[in-house]
């Protein structure tokens, strides 16, 4: 049995090869273009870990995010921890003195 010679693949274009790349990385896809070129184990490792990474990065920044938004409202939240609770007392110690009947609910 003779073996049969590898059939002889076209060279691709390295520009083509390049944008592909490039634009597929951009839009979240690296590695079409080693794809694209033949190297199925480089793009679909380049693929796989390029996803990985953008879903790790972008929970990273919610949540970052989320603690600056939390860090933003704490004076806010102290405000209201302090303002709440004294506008509450002030308003009994009045009513108390002036002799007045809260109203029933």
């Amino acid at each position: 049995m003779q073996s049969q010679p590898y059939p002889q693949s076209t060279p691709k274009d390295p520009n083509t090869a390049f944008l592909i790349e490039f634009v597929g990385g951009f839009f979240g896809l690296l590695g079409l273009g080693y794809l694209y070129d033949g190297r199925t184990n480089d793009g679909v490792v380049r693929l796989i870990g390029w996803i990985i990474y953008n879903v790790v990065a972008y929970v990273t920044i919610m949540l970052l995010l989320a603690v600056f938004v939390g860090l933003c409202c704490i004076p806010l939240q102290l405000a209201i921890q302090v303002g709440v609770p004294l506008w509450s007392a002030s308003e009994l110690k009045k009513q108390m003195l002036s002799g007045q009947i809260p109203p029933q609910f």
